[in-house]
């Protein structure tokens, strides 16, 4: 199998008509592989945000939380002085979330 530069030297011995379809091909290949790959989503999921919680859940337990990403910007029992502080903190809109303990599954009947 030839390498990376012996295919470069070949590529440039090719005529003017020969690169550009060769490029046409190149490019026609990158753009399948680029829309094979799943694309990040360009919006917030606040996926981070979640993890972050879930990790330090008990450290929180019936506080608010500002979080951006994977790290805590604001904490406390007042939601307003949460939010201002991530807001002075420059974050626009913070992920803000009142720390609780998860709910139980529901098990009616008798046990």
């Amino acid at each position: 199998m030839a390498t990376l530069e012996q295919l470069i030297d070949e590529a440039r011995a090719l005529s003017a008509a020969e690169k550009a379809k060769l490029r046409q091909e190149l490019d026609r290949d990158f753009e399948q592989t680029e829309s094979a790959q799943p694309s990040k989503p360009n919006y917030r999921t606040g996926e981070l945000e979640r993890a972050w919680i879930a990790a330090h859940r008990s450290e929180y337990m019936n506080q608010w939380v500002a979080v951006e990403g994977d790290r805590l910007i604001a904490h406390g029992t007042n939601p307003r002085q949460v939010y201002l502080a991530a807001r002075k903190a420059g974050i626009d809109v913070p992920y803000l979330v009142q720390v609780v303990k998860p709910e139980e599954p529901y098990s009616g009947g008798w046990l």
